[in-house]
């Protein structure tokens, strides 16, 4: 073994090392509630929560390969979900630029500029915020997930997270992010929002799994609770993916309907099935690096022409350079 791919081992052990971490400092000294959580709950339908929502997990990576094709680079099924799965660790370590810096490392293999990495990540997390907008706006102008205020606000809300899919304002925000012109029209938001409604179908179907009430009008506060959480833990950037943020939300909307001590344990339940999860699709889909001659792994292959542009077109996208 040469004196790179030892090091390349020993800068992969210590992220490992690091992600492990702080996965147990996100739920330091709450171990005995956690471990609480977890005996009411049947281990099959534990199970099943996990397997719920690794296959939201798995759409969301689907989103995230056509978010970087849409700028010429359609790396292959396999080796795309490889680096997204992977980077995903490190949205536990405290700030918001690791998950983002390790999947420009890893996406740089198969020669995708850093810049285009950067960019695509960004469009990742804005679908994310519009959907669950949309989601939980939608939800709480319904009467379905209590939130504080007046119930339009909600609706108001659903309303403006559509109008970021509309293909004009796409191209208008779009243009602002990455410095570029792209071919957008009405099939590629429309199938971005159908698998962002798998991926949140299947987030609160199995959080619905973690509770002893499973009647509709539960899976609904569920879904708004999960929704919002979400987009205050995005918003909350220097907590691990989202610690307390998420978690204060989901408790607040949740508590009026299933009553506090519920609404925390399912969130703390929610937490840890989402982070096996994560580990689980990140073991499985993690490739051994094999670097082709140039330094970069080759890949071919079609690109959705309606949200496209030749790769190497994109003005600023042309190096390694943030």
């Amino acid at each position: 073994m040469s004196r790179g791919q030892v090091r390349t081992w020993g800068v992969r052990a210590v992220f490992l090392v690091v992600v492990v971490g702080c996965m147990a400092w996100s739920l330091d000294g709450r171990w005995d509630e956690v471990a609480r959580a977890v005996r009411r709950v049947h281990p099959v339908a534990l199970a099943a929560a996990v397997l719920l929502t690794g296959a939201g997990l798995l759409a969301t990576s689907v989103v995230w390969r056509r978010t970087l094709a849409a700028f010429g680079h359609d790396v292959p099924r396999r080796e795309a979900r490889s680096v997204f799965f992977v980077s995903q660790l490190g949205k536990y370590v405290p700030g918001a630029v690791w998950a983002i810096g390790v999947q420009a490392r890893l996406a740089a293999r198969h020669a995708v500029p850093v810049r285009v990495t950067v960019t695509t990540a960004l469009m990742f997390t804005g679908i994310h915020l519009l959907t669950a907008g949309m989601l939980g706006g939608a939800l709480v102008a319904a009467g379905v997930a209590p939130a504080p205020g007046p119930r339009w606000l909600g609706g108001l809300a659903a309303l403006a997270c559509i109008g970021g899919f509309v293909p004009a304002v796409t191209r208008r925000l779009l243009r602002r992010a990455a410095g570029t012109d792209l071919v957008v029209g009405w099939r590629e938001p429309l199938a971005v929002v159908g698998l962002m409604a798998v991926a949140w179908s299947c987030y609160a179907a199995a959080l619905l799994l973690l509770v002893e009430d499973r009647s509709p009008a539960i899976l609904g506060a569920l879904a708004g609770a999960f929704a919002l959480g979400y987009v205050a833990g995005v918003l909350v950037v220097v907590a691990p993916a989202g610690l307390g943020a998420r978690e204060a939300t989901f408790v607040a909307v949740l508590s009026p309907v299933t009553g506090l001590p519920v609404a925390t344990a399912i969130a703390l339940l929610a937490r840890l099935v989402h982070t096996v999860a994560d580990v689980v699709l990140a073991a499985v889909a993690w490739r051994p690096e094999r670097v082709a001659a140039g330094g970069a792994v080759a890949t071919a292959g079609p690109v959705d022409a309606e949200l496209s542009v030749p790769a190497g077109t994109v003005p600023g996208h042309d190096d390694d350079r943030l």
